[in-house]
């Protein structure tokens, strides 16, 4: 079980650590535990609490009834909205919390079932694009504050990471592909997941896929090239390097294949400027890539 501090529970929930002091000391909302040296500390049980809270509090109701629903009441209503339209974002930002709660309290089958109703409802592109990148995006800045256990961050992403594997394995492969595309991140590299979602993309759009993951050595990548002589090339910064080395990968990418379609999402407005200049398609957005596909398939 895991142990927060009031500034974790702040970053968190992104409730504002005075308002959450109010709550606990007007209310009795939260039930904090105490150091041997007497500070508070909050464990994943608060803290579900407080997401919960949180959830209902957006959602409109005043935290004085708030404080007087039961575990099981409190349950039952974020229930009701999870139950309730996806096209809410009160609804949203719900499943979000309470995946958030699965991740913390590294709940597998919680993770699992709220992950399989929003694709049984959404779709897995619309799940991927109002829920997981959100939650992505929410995680990743918890990652750089320091307020996410690496073990947390490795236990949500291999769950995502599970999910588009066997959403892409059960695509059919193309039976006359026009185009084959090569999806790779560089020997840095190693955060996967939007690389896999638009492995899922692409393949759901009818083209060959000849994915290599992440990590990939630069000398491999020119010999599955050439051995494979792609349409498109497609790849992905995430990690944070330094300028020059973004700018002498996309230069060294255009030089050794630029007589192929190359497409790159992440990177400044620098680095974006330097791929428009090299005829480079930059996408910044899932909806970008939908029309990439579109466009070939006219």
């Amino acid at each position: 079980m895991s142990n927060y501090s009031i500034k974790d529970l702040e970053r968190i929930s992104n409730q504002k650590a005075h308002t959450i002091r109010i709550w606990e000391q007007r209310y009795g909302l939260l039930q904090p535990a105490r150091t041997d040296t007497n500070i508070r500390y909050y464990d994943d049980t608060q803290l579900k609490k407080l997401l919960n809270v949180c959830t209902l509090v957006d959602r409109g109701m005043k935290i004085s009834r708030v404080s007087k629903l039961s575990q099981t009441e409190i349950a039952s209503e974020i229930d009701k909205i999870i139950s309730e339209s996806f096209h809410s974002d009160v609804h949203i930002e719900a499943l979000i919390n309470q995946l958030l709660i699965a991740m913390a309290t590294f709940d597998a089958q919680l993770f699992d079932q709220l992950f399989n109703d929003a694709v049984k409802r959404l779709g897995m592109k619309k799940t991927y694009i109002n829920i997981v990148y959100p939650l992505l995006v929410r995680t990743g800045l918890m990652w750089s504050k320091d307020d996410l256990l690496p073990s947390q961050e490795h236990f949500l992403s291999n769950l995502i990471r599970q999910k588009l594997f066997t959403a892409i394995d059960q695509l059919p492969y193309p039976k006359q592909p026009e185009q084959t595309w090569i999806l790779f991140l560089n020997e840095d590299e190693d955060h996967e997941i939007g690389l896999l979602f638009a492995n899922y993309l692409i393949r759901q759009y009818g083209k060959k896929v000849i994915y290599l993951g992440a990590r990939v050595p630069y000398r491999d990548l020119k010999t599955v090239v050439e051995a494979c002589k792609p349409t498109h090339i497609y790849t992905f910064l995430v990690r944070t390097l330094p300028d020059n080395q973004l700018e002498s990968l996309v230069h060294q990418l255009h030089s050794d294949f630029g007589q192929y379609e190359l497409l790159i999402s992440g990177g400044d407005q620098s680095l974006k400027a330097i791929m428009t200049q090299n005829r480079m398609t930059n996408i910044s957005h899932v909806d970008q890539l939908i029309d990439t596909l579109n466009l070939t398939n006219e």
